[in-house]
């Protein structure tokens, strides 16, 4: 019989690369050869480079099942998974969630107003300095969905805590939607502080190669360097950037009838802006309809017509020329976005991916909790060839609270 658990270590490494995360997994209890040799995929980054989708505890508001455990669902092999550990299902539950990124939950706890970065495959947890300074007028608020839906907006770490002990925390946050930083080290967490260089509202953010891209909601794209071990330097500001026309036209159509919601994504190494286009009114035949459409002399009550997202525009931005450039394909790649830090990956070695397609969650957290009938559903995939929206994973309500969102395992 072959001696598996003496086959050469580098071998086996370059076997394990090629193995999904779920594979991976298995293969670390194959015995203790196998479980070491795997622990060295941290230095690699293809076997979970694909986001899978965490669906927290459902709370009382919400009419999905009823099940209290964290659900994992891989788009890989599409099949869900419960979480094993205890811990995660409390931190779920008694917070909730602003941002995901490397593999990380950053979660904000209303009981001690403060943050925390928190692995749910590890259990490492990692508190933030208060937020007194920021909290103003929300301080009184004693619910975290709350201080989730008013106070930060996002949240995503710089790099991946594995790879590099020091790294910041990065927040869009407070009224007027403000950058905020905080930097994590060996000796701890420093205190917040502001980002200033470019006037807010921001509407969102990304880390690639130790640079902070900011986007404002006016299109201007500012870029800083977070090389410094104390605060992030500013390094570019790019301004009047909805100028494109195709840009233009994307954000302006029917604009009574739908919303927009703009991303940052890496790609390749170029930074890419993802333009998400929401009907506010969208009934089951996929029409979107006024709001007073919804009332009608044949019924007593008002159609239940959720919002709903239909289309995506994609633009990459040309450093050269200081614009957005449109787009109409990604090619091999397809892109994760909602609340979570965008990501991009490569298709052609991820079964079940579907290229040239954006992925995306509900994030649009203004009108979540408007109804007790809806929010949190808005999720599915859109193939940017034919303009289609289907259904990765099928939901059983229109109520998901809280909302899943994209998730990096990182088991490190």
């Amino acid at each position: 019989m072959p001696k598996w658990g003496q086959l050469v270590g580098d071998v086996l490494l370059q076997i394990l690369n090629r193995l999904s995360f779920v594979d991976v997994q298995r293969a670390k209890t194959v015995c203790s050869h196998w479980n070491s040799v795997a622990k060295q995929l941290k230095l690699y980054t293809k076997f979970h480079r694909i986001p899978w989708l965490l669906i927290p505890p459902q709370d009382e508001e919400s009419n999905a099942s009823s099940d209290t455990n964290t659900k994992l669902f891989s788009i890989e092999d599409g099949q869900l998974y419960s979480s094993k550990y205890a811990a995660s299902k409390e931190i779920c539950c008694q917070s909730f969630c602003v941002g995901s990124s490397h593999g990380y939950m950053i979660s904000i706890n209303c009981e001690r107003n403060n943050l925390f970065v928190f692995n749910p495959l590890t259990e490492k947890r990692t508190e933030l300095p208060a937020m007194d300074t920021f909290l103003g007028f929300y301080r009184g608020w004693t619910c975290s969905r709350q201080l989730r839906e008013h106070f930060i907006q996002k949240a995503i770490l710089s790099c991946d805590p594995c790879h590099n002990k020091s790294y910041g925390v990065v927040l869009i946050c407070c009224q007027n939607s403000r950058i905020a930083f905080c930097q994590c080290g060996d000796s701890g967490a420093m205190s917040w502080m502001y980002l200033e260089g470019m006037d807010a509202p921001f509407v969102d953010i990304m880390c690639h190669e130790n640079k902070l891209y900011v986007l404002a909601n006016c299109g201007s794209l500012a870029v800083w360097d977070l090389g410094s071990d104390s605060f992030p330097v500013s390094t570019k500001t790019i301004t009047s950037l909805f100028s494109c026309a195709s840009l233009r036209q994307t954000l302006n159509v029917s604009s009574d009838l739908y919303t927009s919601r703009l991303y940052l994504v890496e790609s390749s190494g170029g930074v890419l802006l993802v333009v998400r286009r929401i009907g506010e009114f969208v009934d089951e035949e996929g029409r979107v309809l006024h709001e007073g459409d919804l009332l009608t002399d044949k019924a007593a009550e008002p159609l239940v017509c959720a919002y709903r997202t239909l289309l995506f525009g994609l633009f990459r931005m040309d450093f050269d020329k200081e614009t957005w450039v449109s787009m109409t394909s990604l090619d091999d790649q397809a892109v994760f976005v909602g609340g979570n830090h965008s990501a991009s990956v490569l298709t052609c070695d991820l079964p079940g991916c579907e290229k040239n397609s954006v992925y995306f969650t509900d994030d649009y957290w203004e009108r979540m909790n408007e109804d007790y009938l809806y929010g949190g559903h808005d999720m599915g995939v859109f193939n940017l060839k034919d303009k289609s929206v289907k259904h990765f994973y099928q939901l059983d309500a229109l109520k998901i609270q809280p909302p899943p969102c994209w998730f990096l395992p990182n088991p490190w």
